[in-house]
């Protein structure tokens, strides 16, 4: 058997051929050299057509599947079960990595052999970040490189991120990043080890699936409460800390909206009008995340119902399971 490669790169997939062709394309761009790296893709509950198998095989690339769709955590982790080499180097099939970028994350690596966890740059096109910095990181597998053994040790991603019945999933690379720091792990930072990846959330509908999403919160913090304090969406305002702005308002927005229908049923029209002007203050920030697109304002008028729906969810997914463990 050849000597192990510095690199194995995951890229959980549900195997949409768009994507993972342009994906291997890119791939096959890099400069770094070709026996120091070697490539799995996990299909999360699909089977590669022949095209894609010969396109993998095209470039050394590996082809493993899960049985059923478990989410991208579970993915991840049966390409690290597989995997040879030293590091990890987990991404996206949707991002496309600079030709460097290999070569990049292996010479910050080179700088200091006890790095445990390096975080390469997202990028959306036009070289934006895909998310401001907060306070502490964010671990995003879009982009991050952990060395094998300390992935291992850590028993991987935690696949109950992922809700089968709906295909949501969230969460999962905080909760993994939480742990790898309390763990004690060396985290350092490559800005130039890019890849690029596309605007999110780009369809009419996705700021529904958006909201969806936050049904994973509960089980976040329950089982870090105090990094879900202290880092999911914080933001500074000058010298202040804004706590889950979006969050807060959407449930302002809810109640002022159930308050000003009541009260119009009542007839209590004056109290009517101020609710409403209430729940319209608290929508403005929310509609501005999907800057202020009137294409998605009949959207935006119900995201804060998902999204408040989807946090009920899942305190009461988190208060069965503590019930079903005792």
């Amino acid at each position: 058997m050849s000597a192990a490669p510095l690199f194995s790169i995951v890229v959980p997939s549900r195997g949409e051929p768009r994507r993972l062709y342009a994906w291997f394309a890119a791939l096959a761009r890099q400069s770094f050299p070709r026996d120091r790296w070697e490539c799995i893709v996990v299909l999360d509950g699909v089977r590669a057509d022949p095209g894609l198998a010969a396109s993998a095989a095209a470039i050394g690339a590996r082809l493993e599947s899960l049985d059923a769709r478990a989410g991208p955590g579970a993915a991840r982790n049966l390409g690290a079960d597989r995997a040879r080499g030293e590091f990890l180097a987990f991404t996206e099939d949707d991002v496309t990595p600079e030709p460097d970028w290999l070569a990049r994350a292996a010479a910050r690596l080179d700088e200091d052999s006890l790095i445990d966890v390096l975080e390469g740059a997202t990028l959306k096109p036009g070289g934006r970040s895909v998310h401001r910095r907060p306070a502490g990181r964010f671990y995003l597998p879009t982009n991050l490189f952990l060395r094998r053994v300390t992935f291992a040790r850590l028993g991987g991603y935690d696949p109950r991120f992922f809700v089968p019945a709906s295909g949501v999933y969230f969460r999962e690379d905080s909760d993994f990043g939480f742990r790898l720091e309390d763990a004690g792990a060396r985290v350092a930072e490559a800005p130039d080890a890019i890849v690029v990846h596309p605007e999110e959330h780009a369809g009419l509908l996705d700021p529904l699936r958006w909201a969806r999403r936050y049904e994973m919160d509960a089980r976040l913090e329950a089982r870090h409460p105090r990094h879900f304090r202290e880092r999911i969406e914080v933001h500074r305002l000058g010298p202040f800390r804004v706590r889950r702005p979006i969050v807060r308002a959407a449930q302002v927005y809810v109640l002022a909206s159930i308050a000003a229908t009541l009260a119009a049923l009542m007839r209590a029209n004056l109290a009517a009008w101020i609710l409403l002007g209430v729940a319209l203050l608290a929508w403005i920030p929310i509609w501005a995340k999907w800057r202020l697109d009137l294409r998605r304002l009949p959207v935006a008028l119900i995201v804060p119902f998902v999204l408040v729906g989807a946090l009920a969810r899942g305190r009461a997914r988190q208060r069965r399971s503590l019930s079903g463990r005792g």
